[in-house]
């Protein structure tokens, strides 16, 4: 594989390099070339019959640039730029071929490269909206978002009604945060073009960021009607059926997009999400390590796949995939969490508070962490871990993170303060917790023992 990318760098350089080498042995052409215009073809040609057409016809420069159109489409950006340097070489003035050629080059990161050939596609066509389009995507690219917009907008200066500038221009808009003009340009690209995919999938997806589910649902179904290979169209749908809790839909919508890109980790990653949640443990870890094995840096993958082992009480494994998740993300405060929680489980007092103290190190508001730290300092059978004061301030921190709303955080509280030696408070708080009828009912038994070890002046001890 390292020869492979190696070899492609080295094509790419050479092509770049003889283009500059040519430019730098002759004046700048000029040209007056025609706005790009890709024409509509009767059928999609293959790179078979590119590679037939120019074996009769080498010195057609309109011929490579199409095939580097074919190559760019399916993904190799290498071969394509070589087919628009050869483009190039055969017709200086093509402006098209420096259009796509910078196109690609940013889609490698070639940021310095793509502005010299998207600055010449301006110079050689200076009114054709596309090449503005590509340059302000070259710009956005590069986090220049303002020098973005405006190319975008001297793109609708010079064509009203190019709907895909509309689209990039929202775009940029959303990447400011201005979701209402995101919008508002994904809209106007939608009445000029109403079979246009691509904007029904940024405006739904910009209302799922604005939770206009249903809305963003309706923008998902057209854009899967009008392009239903488009996996990432399915990503999304699925991502708002699992904030609507309809896991089975968004089980469905996960699995189209894995079938259409089977190297789509995202649509892996949600879909052992959705299966997380509905108890399917199993199917979560085989999407977690599919998701693992397309990105084996996914340090998220490993902190849910981590908790799919703990579902399964399988904590051992658990605690591996949650160290190789804060290895791999140092700062990842809920894997440190987790993990305390599956040390908690096996057993494991001195790793567990170490993970619970590093979580609300990185993350101070993590009740989670707060409660689960407090329950140990208050509730540990060993002696040597117990630390009634600092177990009453983690508790009583979760509860001021909650807003004092959480019955199972009082009975954390009111464990903390039996272990400080504070019974009379440590009883008011365990009745507090008790007065829930759902917490009663699904922990009263628990919990009206610990009550009575209070009222009696005694600590509560865990099994």
């Amino acid at each position: 594989m390292i020869c492979r990318i190696t070899s492609g760098y080295a094509l790419l350089l050479a092509a770049s390099l003889l283009a500059a080498g040519a430019q730098a042995q002759a004046p700048a052409p000029r040209c007056a070339g025609p706005a790009s215009a890709t024409p509509a073809a009767e059928r999609e040609p293959t790179v078979q019959d590119y590679e037939r057409i120019l074996q009769r016809a080498p010195r057609n420069a309109r011929d490579h640039y199409d095939r580097g159109v074919l190559h760019e489409r399916m993904g190799q950006h290498a071969a394509a730029i070589l087919d628009y340097a050869s483009a190039i070489g055969l017709d200086p003035c093509l402006a098209q071929a420096y259009e796509r050629r910078g196109a690609a080059q940013a889609s490698l990161g070639q940021f310095e490269r793509a502005q010299q050939d998207l600055d010449e596609a301006v110079r050689i066509a200076p009114k054709s909206p596309s090449a503005y389009v590509n340059r302000g995507a070259l710009y956005e690219a590069m986090g220049q978002n303002q020098r973005a917009l405006a190319e975008f907008s001297q793109a609708i200066a010079l064509d009203p009604r190019y709907a895909k500038a509309y689209v990039r221009r929202g775009t940029s808009y959303e990447l400011m945060g201005e979701l209402e003009r995101a919008i508002a340009e994904y809209s106007e690209a939608i009445r000029l073009d109403p079979n246009d995919a691509q904007a029904f999938f940024v405006r739904g997806r910009t209302q799922i960021r604005q939770r206009q589910f249903e809305r963003a649902i309706e923008d998902l179904d057209q854009a899967i009607r009008l392009d239903p290979r488009d996996a990432r169209a399915y990503q999304s749908r699925a991502a708002v059926f699992a904030a609507l809790g309809d896991h089975a839909r968004s089980i469905l919508d996960y699995s189209a997009a894995v079938r259409l890109d089977p190297q789509y980790a995202l649509a892996y990653q949600g879909r052992g999400d959705a299966h997380a949640r509905t108890g399917q443990s199993d199917g979560a870890i085989q999407d977690y390590t599919e998701a693992i094995r397309i990105n084996p840096k996914n340090a998220y993958a490993y902190n849910s796949r981590g908790q799919a082992y703990a579902a399964k009480r399988d904590y051992a494994r658990a605690v591996e995939d949650l160290s190789e998740a804060v290895r791999l993300k140092p700062d990842f405060g809920a894997a440190w969490r987790n993990r305390g929680m599956s040390h908690q489980k096996l057993n494991q007092v001195d790793r567990a508070l170490a993970d619970f103290e590093a979580a609300i190190r990185l993350d101070a508001r993590d009740s989670v962490a707060q409660n689960e730290l407090a329950w140990m300092l208050a509730t540990s059978k060993q002696a040597q871990w117990r630390d009634g004061k600092r177990a009453v301030e983690a508790a009583r921190a979760a509860c001021n993170i909650t807003g004092w709303k959480i019955p199972s955080l009082f009975d954390t509280y009111a464990a903390a303060l039996a272990e400080a030696g504070k019974f009379e408070d440590a009883v008011k708080w365990q009745e507090a917790a008790l007065e829930s009828a759902e917490f009663a009912r699904t922990q009263g038994a628990g919990a009206r023992a610990r009550l009575q070890l209070y009222r009696e002046g005694k600590p509560y001890r865990a099994p």
